[in-house]
């Protein structure tokens, strides 16, 4: 028993050896395929997203005429974000770091866009959300707050590791 069990342990060892030596014989993707990555990943995760949202609703055939314009903003603030998240990794890649006044009129800009998206957001749910029955509104606010608080993981140091775009430090 004691046998097998030293063999087994020499044979792990020997496999991790291995699996360790050969990732690192594995480059690194360059930042530019990273960047590609990240955005097929969040491109696939907002049709998981709306997917679910409109699912979850179940829409009736009326409900169903305004949901295109609610679909409609929340693409156009996934792309904003999109555009944010690569207007900072050129800036991160740059190599530059923003004076404490730069990062606080980042931030303002931040706020001003998302503010404005905020308010299109809500301008387009409004004619759907209306039309919702009492049920269908209690499943409407935590999934429409999951795609929210979705896009402030990604904007966060811990979301994609990219930081918020006005964060102070």
């Amino acid at each position: 028993m004691r046998k097998l069990l030293l063999a087994c342990v020499a044979v792990g060892s020997i496999c991790a050896t291995g699996a360790f030596a050969a990732a690192g014989d594995t480059p690194l993707p360059s930042p530019a395929v990273e960047a590609a990555n990240a955005q097929q990943e969040h491109a696939a995760m907002l049709e998981a997203h709306l997917a679910g949202l409109r699912a979850g609703l179940q829409l009736t055939p009326d409900q169903e005429k305004n949901w295109p314009s609610l679909e409609a903003a929340i693409r156009a603030a996934a792309k904003a974000h999109e555009e944010g998240l690569r207007q900072m990794r050129e800036r991160n890649s740059a190599g530059e770091r923003p004076s404490p006044i730069e990062r606080m009129r980042m931030m303002s800009d931040h706020l001003s866009k998302m503010s404005t998206e905020l308010t299109a957001l809500a301008d387009a749910g409004k004619p759907l959300y209306d039309s919702l029955t009492d049920a269908q509104k209690r499943v409407f606010g935590p999934l429409l707050r999951e795609f929210v608080e979705r896009r402030a993981r990604d904007a966060s140091p811990a979301g994609d590791g990219e930081g918020a775009p006005g964060r102070m430090e």
